[in-house]
């Protein structure tokens, strides 16, 4: 009897994870305001979620077809945007970060991992960079496995970006 609880404790604690989130370690403190945030094109409903969570949070968003549009005006193409010439045009816009969210769905329309970076157009500095995994647990789709996996609200992505450039 003892055995088979143990047997079932093991199954228990090690077929379940939550979801996990590391960060890159900050090199400096942020040295200029992150009011304006530019979400790239392309990231999907994980970039809206996380622009739409920022933006309860107190930042102004640039939602990626906007931002698209800008590229397009600016000249500027995906890889561009992202060197320090294009970061220097979106400030000259009045942007102060440019915000990549890129994520890869699960069996479930849930996003099962996404990596977040966040640079400043001031001086093209990482301000933040993270990545996320969903949770899981038992079999997939299992009642266990529905209560550990996060919906795009959830993921707490952005609560992570917010407390590293406010």
């Amino acid at each position: 009897m003892l055995v088979a609880l143990l047997s079932a404790a093991v199954i228990v604690t090690t077929g379940c994870a939550t979801s996990k989130m590391s960060s890159a370690p900050m090199a400096s403190q942020v040295k200029h305001s992150v009011s304006v945030i530019a979400l790239a094109p392309g990231g999907g409903l994980l970039t809206d979620a996380v622009g739409i969570e920022l933006a309860n949070r107190g930042f102004t968003i640039i939602d990626p077809s906007s931002t698209s549009s800008m590229m397009v005006r600016l000249n500027l193409d995906e890889i561009e945007i992202s060197r320090p010439e294009g970061l220097a045009k979106l400030k000259d816009q009045g942007i102060d970060a440019f915000l990549i969210v890129r994520a890869a769905g699960g069996y479930d329309q849930q996003p099962q991992s996404a990596s977040v970076r966040m640079n400043s157009t001031h001086n093209g500095k990482l301000l933040a960079g993270i990545t996320w995994q969903n949770g899981y647990g038992g079999m997939a789709g299992s009642p266990a496995d529905r209560i550990m996996r996060k919906g795009l609200s959830e993921s707490a992505i952005a609560t992570a970006l917010s407390e590293r450039v406010k």
